[in-house]
């Protein structure tokens, strides 16, 4: 199972869209899933999905692989500078910048 954390206007996405509580939906894991995968199966629109897609904390894009028991973070497109400017640019990195690691 894959918990998809929806934020912002994506939360509509999720049984509980309440922005005071988690808007999580639970997406059964399959082989060879991508975040795309899971986009499509929770009929989100890709016009609607911003660049800041997050698995375990860490940034992701839509290529990147996910597994059994994996966080997936999904914010909108209208959600976009909030967190770019933080965390590394680097496909694969999820470091936020100035940290040691994001420094080596």
């Amino acid at each position: 199972m894959i918990d998809v954390h929806l934020y912002g206007k994506l939360r509509r996405f999720a049984d509980n869209s309440d922005p005071k509580s988690q808007s999580v939906a639970p997406v059964q894991w399959q082989p060879e899933d991508t975040v795309a995968g899971i986009v499509e199966r929770l009929c989100i629109p890709m016009a609607e999905l911003g660049s800041n897609i997050f698995v375990n904390g860490r940034y992701a894009n839509l290529e990147s692989p996910v597994q059994d028991g994996d966080r997936l973070g999904l914010f909108p497109d209208d959600m976009q500078l909030l967190y770019k400017w933080y965390f590394d640019p680097r496909p694969g990195s999820g470091d936020p910048k100035g940290s040691k690691e994001a420094e080596k």
